[in-house]
């Protein structure tokens, strides 16, 4: 289990135009099966009035994932499915890095938005500036699925970025990109690509 010493004290960063709070709270989890973590709080608020509740829930280097838990306040309807289909799995690699697949909220195939390819340029429209230079910024290392995790089966080609251990409370960041600002801006239909 990481030592939570690092853990942000209530930094916040804005992007996009919504608000990403790393909190500094930890909490003690518990899974099925006995299973213990740790849950690392982020609020995300948007100009929309979302207010939510964002956990790194780490229980371990083959169980870790980032997810909406709670709406702070009733949620717009764009954001109704955030909690249910929103995660972002995140994998560890042998030297400590914390790897993850760029995915986005978008329509495609359902009544509601699923997770789907997204290219770098989209990120840049999400954004309003260059993606990939904010995210080297802040620290990651940006390239595909299958060159950041040679364990990848599946999306080998779609977006992906690591970072180091000390700093994953910041991939938070790009979920917030990638589901949040992806549904308030109304990311468009999905791109079949693997």
């Amino acid at each position: 289990m990481l030592d939570p010493t690092y853990w942000g004290v209530d930094v916040k960063y804005t992007l996009a135009g919504i608000e990403v709070e790393l909190s500094g709270e930890v909490r003690q989890l518990e899974a099925p099966g006995n299973l213990l973590g740790k849950g690392y709080v982020a609020v995300v608020r948007t100009p929309d009035l979302l207010v939510a509740e964002v956990l790194v829930k780490d229980f371990g280097p083959e169980n870790t994932l980032i997810k909406l838990t709670d709406f702070l306040s009733s949620p717009p309807p764009k954001y109704s499915h955030l909690d249910r289909n929103g995660s972002m799995t995140v994998q560890r690699l042998s030297n400590g890095d914390w790897v993850a697949p760029l995915r986005a909220l978008r329509p495609g195939g359902k009544a509601w938005p699923t997770l789907n390819f997204i290219s770098m340029s989209e990120l840049d429209e999400l954004l309003g500036e260059s993606a990939e230079a904010w995210l080297i910024g802040l620290g990651f290392t940006v390239g595909t699925w299958e060159s950041l995790n040679p364990a990848a089966k599946k999306f080998k080609q779609s977006l992906a970025i690591s970072i180091p251990e000390e700093k994953f409370q910041l991939l938070t960041l790009p979920w917030a990109l990638t589901r949040v600002v992806a549904l308030m801006k109304q990311l468009g239909e999905s791109k079949v690509v693997d």
